[in-house]
């Protein structure tokens, strides 16, 4: 018996302030928890803030920029703010 692949139907997460020099793992939840769709991150511009493949952001230089989270066909973009 083959067992269908579970695909993500939503992402969320809320937009995070840190500040220069620290470090924030973005809180995502994605819909449904079993989704086998494998959840990617893209920070917008690396000069003001970084992230991991695990989703951990790292401020380097005060501004504001957007991480784009990436689950399946679903995209949720959250706001950086580094301060």
């Amino acid at each position: 018996m083959v067992v269908p692949k579970v695909k993500t139907k939503k992402i969320t997460c809320k937009s995070v302030s840190i500040k220069k020099g620290k470090t924030k793992k973005l809180k995502v939840t994605i819909s449904p928890k079993y989704s086998d769709d494998k959840v990617t991150y893209k920070v917008k511009n690396k000069k003001i803030a970084t992230v991991s493949p695990k989703g951990v952001v790292k401020g380097i230089t005060k501004g504001k920029t957007t991480v784009t989270i990436k689950s399946g066909k679903k995209k949720k973009v959250v706001k950086i703010t580094v301060k």
